[in-house]
Parts: structure tokens; C-alpha cells; sequence
């Protein structure tokens, strides 16, 4: 005996921690020292924490008791995915001066290929387009302009008919030409007032009385860009030009927030932010639908206050832009693989014929016309060829046409 205590009144207990947003919580208690360091290493290799230890608690029968960290690793931070571009899809943006790349669909383009990029560092493609200090950073990532401008330079070619190679020197000259644009901006900038959201009007005037009418949309849209910077996240920046373009309606001036906001809601986390919460994604679309086709009732329903402000812009005609915007994320999600509701596999049936009734006029017609027509018969396929499947018919259901 030592101090009165025998070797057989210790007891012995092994606590795995975990890190959890920078603390360590306590994960689960092992009897086993291997077991416990063997727990501890699995959740490093799954990918649950960056960090494990195991601690040793004995507890001696004199209610002593001592800690002693057995084990303890960390794991490599995890390193981001590559940037990626993509192809544009849908009608193909033909882009002959550097004006065309300020257009809907320049811009269009600009966010579909740019997808990845503009998410991560929460921009939209009017921000990046006038800020020489973005497109700078933009040219840094290696190969991504590169690689987006031979996207382009393929597709255009093909509608064009011309030789790739042609199309990507044009585009390449009017990326420099838009670079230089925005850096003459960037060098004038202490010139003009900032601007604060609210009523436009008078920063527009003092735009109007400095460069004239030839140069007032890209200063104004600068400037809302530099003062959108302090907004750290793209759905903050909704909520701040849906307040904006409800104060410049009387003044015309919510056609530039117009463009702006229809950017923002080409970002699919956007969308789904705005409509939230939902109980599936066909309760969502049809939700979509009802603000897109301007029916009153349904907008009045809505819970997220800037996203009900944008409906009732859209349903007075004041947001041309950002009501196609949405109209092209409502039709990609219908044309999509994505189940209507994941919870409910069973219901897919019921929620395509209720989401086709909402968005089909009086007159027959359904919202995006043929497009929209395909789309729903494919999901239609979809759903038999899982009918069949969940039977055992599986050669059935591939053959199925």
C-alpha cells in the first residue's frame, strides 16, 4: 500500500476531446487506452475535427484523481477546392465592344462563368466589373481569366461561326479595355462624393453635372459598388438594394439598382436564403413562381421582408431584371435532377402537377414555354423509371423512353 491506498482503488478512465469551433468538447469516455486513441484517430481520418486528445483521469478511492494527456494530433487544415470556370449556358452573350460586357447578358455570362470564384469572394459581376482593385485580384489567380475567356471564345465562336481563336483575341481586348475603364475611375474616385444607399438623386446630378450623361450609369454603378463593399455577404447586399430601390422609384434611378439586384439573385444561395424556410424545394419553386408571375396574394404570404419588398417591386413592373433573373433560376431548378422533396420521394408526383398548375396562366400557357414543357417531362420520366426500379424492373426502367 502506498499512503494508505492499494493499486486495486485507482480507477482508470480514458476522455476523448475534440475541437470544436476553437474549444475542445468532450466526445466520449473508453475504459480502453488503445480504444480511446483508436476512436481518436478515426475522427481525424473521417474528417470530423482538426484536432484530438485523450486525456488519462484516474480517480484514487481518497477522491484524488489526476489528468495526463495520453495522446494529442492534429490534422491538416483542409486546403480550398481549385477555383473553377464554367461554360455559359443558355443564349450565348455576343460581346463586340467593351459596353456589351455591362449588359444583362454580358454580365449574365460573366456571373455563370465565374460562378466559383465570384461566390467565394462574395461579388457580383457589376462590382467586379467596376473595380479596377477586384479585377486586379482577379488576374492574380492563375489561369482563371485565362481559362473563362476560352470558355467564352468557344461558345461564341459556335454561334458566330468563326474560328475560336478570333473570338478570344476580341474578348481579351475588351477585358483590358474594361481593366482600363475601371482603373481611370479608381484614379478619379476622391473627385465624387460617396455614396450612401438612400435617395440616389443628387449623387446622380453631381455625376450628371461632372462627366455628362455618355459616362453617369458606370460612375453611378461604381459608386453603389465601393459602398456595397461594406456589406460582407451577398445576401446582405440584397437587403440593403431592395431598400434602396424602393427609395429611387419617383427619380428612375431603380433601373440601376435593378441590374445590380438581378445579379445578386442569380447566386442559387441567394435564392434559397430569400425563400427560406420551406418544406422542400417544389413548396419553394412554387413560392418562386407566384412572385416571378406577380400574383398578390401569394407575395403578401411571403415572411422575408426584403424579399416581399423585391416582390411587389417586381409585381409594379419597377425590377424588368431582377424578375428574369429569378425566372432563369426557377427554370434551372425545374430542369435540375434535384428531387422536389428529398424527405418524401413518394410525393414527387403530386408536387410536379401542383407546381405545373402554378405556373400555367389562364390562358394554358406555362411559364418558360417549351423549355419549361421539357423539363417536365423529363422529371415525369424520372419518377416512372424509379416506380419501376423500386419494383425490380430495372432493364424496364432503362429502356423506358
Amino acid at each position: 500500500m502506498l499512503f494508505g491506498v492499494s493499486f486495486w482503488d485507482r480507477k482508470r478512465t480514458y476522455e476523448v476531446f475534440l475541437q470544436k469551433e476553437g474549444r475542445w468538447q468532450l466526445h466520449v469516455l473508453c475504459d480502453d487506452e488503445k480504444d480511446a486513441i483508436d476512436e481518436a484517430r478515426h475522427l481525424l481520418m473521417t474528417g470530423k475535427t482538426l484536432g484530438v486528445k485523450v486525456v488519462r483521469h484516474r480517480t484514487l478511492s481518497s477522491l484524488v484523481s489526476s489528468e495526463t494527456v495520453v495522446y494529442e494530433a492534429t490534422a491538416n487544415p483542409p486546403k480550398d477546392k481549385p477555383l473553377t470556370v464554367l461554360t455559359p449556358f443558355g443564349e450565348v452573350a455576343l460581346c463586340r465592344t467593351v459596353d456589351d460586357l455591362f449588359t444583362a447578358d454580358g454580365r449574365r455570362t460573366i456571373g455563370q462563368v465565374l460562378r466559383d470564384y465570384l461566390t467565394r469572394v462574395n461579388l457580383s459581376p457589376t462590382e467586379l466589373l467596376h473595380s479596377y482593385s477586384h479585377l486586379r485580384k482577379l488576374g492574380e489567380v492563375q489561369g482563371l481569366v485565362n481559362a473563362g475567356l476560352h470558355r467564352v471564345a468557344a461558345a461564341q465562336a459556335g454561334t458566330m461561326g468563326v474560328p475560336a481563336k478570333e473570338r478570344l483575341q476580341v474578348l481579351d481586348g475588351l477585358v483590358t479595355q474594361a481593366q482600363q475603364k475601371a482603373r481611370a475611375f479608381a484614379a478619379e474616385r476622391a473627385g465624387y462624393p460617396d455614396c450612401k444607399g438612400g435617395d440616389l438623386g443628387p449623387l446622380s446630378g453631381f455625376i450628371l453635372d461632372k462627366v455628362g450623361m455618355d459616362h453617369h450609369d458606370y460612375v453611378l454603378a461604381a459608386l453603389i459598388s465601393v459602398w456595397l463593399f461594406e456589406q460582407r455577404s451577398l445576401l446582405a447586399k440584397v437587403e440593403v438594394l431592395a431598400a434602396v430601390a424602393q427609395q429611387n422609384l419617383e427619380n428612375g434611378l431603380v433601373r440601376q439598382v435593378d441590374a445590380i439586384l438581378a445579379d445578386m439573385l442569380s447566386f442559387a444561395t441567394v435564392v434559397q436564403e430569400l425563400f427560406a424556410p420551406n418544406p422542400n424545394l417544389g413548396t419553394a419553386l412554387m413560392q418562386m413562381g407566384a412572385v416571378i408571375l406577380c400574383r398578390k396574394a401569394a407575395v403578401e404570404r411571403l415572411t422575408n421582408p426584403s424579399l416581399r419588398m423585391i416582390a411587389e417591386l417586381i409585381r409594379q413592373g419597377h425590377l424588368p431584371q431582377s424578375q428574369g433573373a429569378l425566372a432563369e433560376r426557377l427554370l434551372r431548378e425545374i430542369g435540375s435532377d434535384r428531387p422536389l422533396d428529398q424527405r418524401a420521394p413518394d410525393q414527387e408526383g403530386a408536387l410536379l402537377d401542383q407546381l405545373v398548375a402554378s405556373l400555367t396562366g389562364d390562358d394554358g400557357t406555362i411559364l418558360g414555354g417549351d423549355s419549361t414543357h421539357k423539363s417536365v417531362e423529363r422529371r415525369r420520366l424520372r419518377q416512372r423509371q424509379e416506380l419501376l426500379r423500386a419494383q425490380g424492373l430495372h432493364s424496364v426502367a432503362d429502356n423506358l423512353r
